[in-house]
């Protein structure tokens, strides 16, 4: 695209600034909204015939989200187009300058895309036509929250322990289960691992900063205390379902190998110590 690119440049509109890159599919969101929050009017990307058929998928995916955030926001979603046609209908499609989204960015670009995504968009928000809390972007976009079913939850941690971006914690010695969406890239991987099916991703993009980025409850019960210490280890709910699925077990089959699973970590070594007649100093 090198040549077709160079024999447009001598037509090109004064308003329109050529920036050469090594790929289409090497820029994306961040770059495409930065810009916009800097003072570009408009993002126009040109193909080549060499651009391979899965980039160009997933750059219009992109381009698709873009539009979603910024309509969203009361913003002409035509502000990243893809062009196509001969080059007349490039040049004609370039049009005439129009008007930058808003007053031009100060914040200096990370090299962290998120980072530079998020900034780049609560910019344009700030300024925006329109300002809703949220909007829905569509499945597949990296932005969103995680929905729980709490009757379904044992609160096991299955989720928080695959999670690749610390979007979901535990409350260290509450149990808890809590989010922070601004982290979410909606994976899917704490669906997958959570052994009760009681997740659900939620697509949407919650423009208001402090409530995208508070780490909240999702998620809580009281604790289940050990029975013969008292310490809190676990919850009512994860042990009603770990008795209940283990009391059909041919290990499981006495009450005293039962009440182990209702013991903390410590308790219940003491007991099996004790049940083989052994001190836990002589092992």
């Amino acid at each position: 695209g090198k040549e077709r690119a160079q024999a447009l440049y001598a037509r090109l509109p004064e308003h329109v600034i050529p920036t050469e890159i090594a790929e289409l599919g090497s820029v994306g969101m961040d770059t495409w909204l930065a810009a916009l929050a800097y003072g570009a009017e408009r993002i126009a990307l040109l193909p080549t015939p060499a651009t391979p058929s899965q980039v160009l998928d997933e750059v219009t995916t992109q381009i698709d989200y873009s539009r979603v955030l910024l309509g969203g926001m009361g913003y002409a979603e035509t502000a990243i187009t893809l062009l196509e046609g001969d080059d007349a209908a490039v040049l004609e499609s370039l049009g005439a300058p129009t008007h930058p989204l808003g007053a031009p960015a100060t914040f200096a670009a990370f090299n962290e895309k998120r980072t530079t995504l998020r900034l780049a968009i609560e910019h344009l928000y700030a300024q925006a036509p329109a300002r809703p809390s949220v909007v829905a972007v569509p499945t597949g976009a990296p932005f969103g929250e995680i929905l729980v079913n709490r009757d379904a939850c044992t609160l096991c941690m299955s989720c928080v322990g695959v999670c690749p971006v610390s979007a979901l914690a535990d409350g260290n010695d509450l149990p808890q289960l809590r989010f922070v969406e601004d982290n979410c890239v909606q994976c899917g991987l704490c669906a997958m691992a959570c052994p009760e099916d009681a997740i659900r991703l939620s697509p949407r993009y919650l423009f208001e900063p402090e409530a995208r980025r508070r780490s909240r409850i999702l998620n809580e019960e009281a604790p289940f205390h050990c029975i013969v210490c008292g310490k809190p280890f676990a919850t009512q709910k994860m042990i009603d379902s770990m008795t209940e699925k283990l009391k059909g077990h041919w290990l499981y089959q006495s009450g005293d190998a039962l009440d182990r699973v209702k013991m903390c970590g410590d308790c219940r070594v003491r007991q099996m110590f004790k049940s083989t007649g052994k001190r836990p100093e002589a092992i």
